[in-house]
């Protein structure tokens, strides 16, 4: 009977490792996989804002739209595709016999700008998130009253707050410094490219 009683309560003890089987997913590893999913996140981005150049530099208002890729926690790539509208006044002329040069003001003539870049994080709250952009960008550029057209390259440098209104929508400003050199046709040669440019729109999170 004593023997009956010890088989009894071996069988109804259930082992450590089949509670361990059949417990539910712990805190930590949904938050792994929440971690994994963000890794994967896809956001676009639709911004309005202002450029001042000037010289050879168009400024005017910005209209432009980015694609962002997390690359890793704090980084993302950020390709952008934007186009700066200014006043057509005139501006080119010869200043030597053999010299021409472009003296637009600060809101002066059209560009449109290709950037590729990366966006680092600095720190993460609840709501607000900081960070910087480092960007090359090509650009077309066009002064119609002179009749100048020029190709341009260069690099950009970029701080800027994203506030969160929700999971998929956030609010982000951005304030850059940008510099490069342009090939102007119509006889004109080179020319350098310098300004900055501040932006405010609206980045959604696809997945």
């Amino acid at each position: 009977m004593r023997l009956l009683w010890v088989c009894v309560a071996i069988l109804g003890s259930t082992p450590a490792w089949a509670d361990d089987a059949g417990a539910p997913a712990t805190d930590d590893a949904a938050a792994s996989d929440d971690e994994r999913e963000d890794d994967r996140a896809v956001a676009l981005a639709a911004e309005l804002g202002a450029v001042g150049g000037g010289g050879a530099t168009p400024g005017g208002m910005r209209v432009g739209g980015r694609y962002l890729v997390r690359l890793s926690e704090r980084d993302w790539f950020d390709g952008g595709l934007a186009f700066t509208f200014g006043r057509p006044g005139p501006g080119c002329g010869r200043v030597s016999p053999q010299g021409m040069s472009c003296d637009h003001g600060v809101a002066d003539g059209f560009s449109g700008d290709l950037s590729i870049g990366v966006r680092r994080e600095l720190g993460r709250s609840a709501e607000f998130v900081p960070f910087v952009r480092v960007a090359a960008f090509a650009r077309v550029l066009r002064f119609a009253t002179d009749d100048v057209t020029g190709v341009a390259g260069g690099g950009e440098l970029a701080a800027g707050l994203r506030a969160r209104l929700r999971d998929d929508l956030s609010l982000v400003g951005s304030a850059a410094a940008f510099a490069g050199l342009a090939r102007l046709g119509s006889g004109f040669g080179s020319a350098g490219q310098l300004g900055l440019t501040i932006t405010a729109g609206a980045e959604f999170r696809m997945r």
